[in-house]
């Protein structure tokens, strides 16, 4: 079986225009960044497990999971 190379990339075939209108095409301004405080939680070992299994499917971190369905709950409040 032989090796083949990977194909290049054709970048003539991108549209520049279409891109950069698409990046600026954002609505919300990005949010400033806040400066991020430690914060000691306690879990049932079987919900952290199941956190931790979650984090692994998402290919994110464990912080980064409660994070956001933290934001989710106070935004939904």
């Amino acid at each position: 079986m032989a090796v083949q190379r990977k194909p290049k990339s054709d970048t003539n075939a991108i549209d520049i225009k279409a891109a950069e209108k698409f990046i600026s095409g954002s609505s919300t301004p990005a949010p400033a960044k806040s400066k991020k405080v430690p914060v000691a939680l306690r879990f049932d070992s079987d919900l952290l497990a199941a956190i931790d299994a979650m984090a692994t499917r998402r290919g994110t971190s464990r912080n980064a999971i409660i994070s956001y369905w933290c934001s989710k709950g106070v935004e939904s409040e």
